[in-house]
């Protein structure tokens, strides 16, 4: 270690302390700008992000009662059930059916939808609904008007349903 008395090292120190500089006012300004703008256009991007999961998630669950709908009509009878734009009774039979497997003589495939999915009604314009047309599931987005059910809260359910013994699919012969 060299002495602190050497009159070199201390001109060394001097000299490299004086050298370092910090940043300015100016720059420190703009690189916080640059951080603003970056933060908002991170902002900006995420806020479009939610509609569109949303809506994704929404047309997923759409696709996967309309599939059930099908695979049910091609191993059964096609379910044709009046629409009630009044309430959402109609899409919840239709959701019950299609979730139903008969005892003693099941149809192969069936159950078209897993039993222990839950479904719940809405007419809340802020959701993505699926209403039933006669024949199928159709998307009624936010701010359209009408009953249907949920399709952002569709999901598993602890127990499974359990039909009564006289219960009959919609349209059962």
């Amino acid at each position: 270690m060299v002495a602190p008395t050497e009159p070199g090292l201390q001109r060394t120190r001097l000299i490299s302390l004086r050298q370092v500089r910090g940043m300015s006012f100016a720059e420190m300004m703009i690189v916080l700008a640059f951080l603003v703008v970056m933060v908002f256009l991170l902002v900006v991007s995420v806020r479009n992000v939610l509609p569109n999961t949303q809506l994704h998630i929404a047309e997923e669950n759409l696709n996967q009662l309309n599939a059930a709908v099908l695979r049910f009509n091609q191993s059964n009878w096609e379910i044709v059930l009046e629409p009630d734009n009044g309430s959402a009774d109609d899409e919840l039979k239709v959701v019950r059916s299609l979730q139903y497997r008969h005892p003693t003589h099941p149809t192969p495939g069936s159950p078209f939808l897993a039993t222990t999915l839950g479904f719940f009604a809405s007419d809340s314009p802020d959701t993505y609904r699926a209403s039933w047309n006669g024949r199928q599931f159709e998307l009624r987005g936010p701010d359209t008007p009408g009953t249907g059910i949920d399709l952002s809260r569709m999901s598993e359910i602890t127990e499974a349903l359990d039909y009564s013994t006289n219960y009959a699919p919609v349209g059962a012969r």
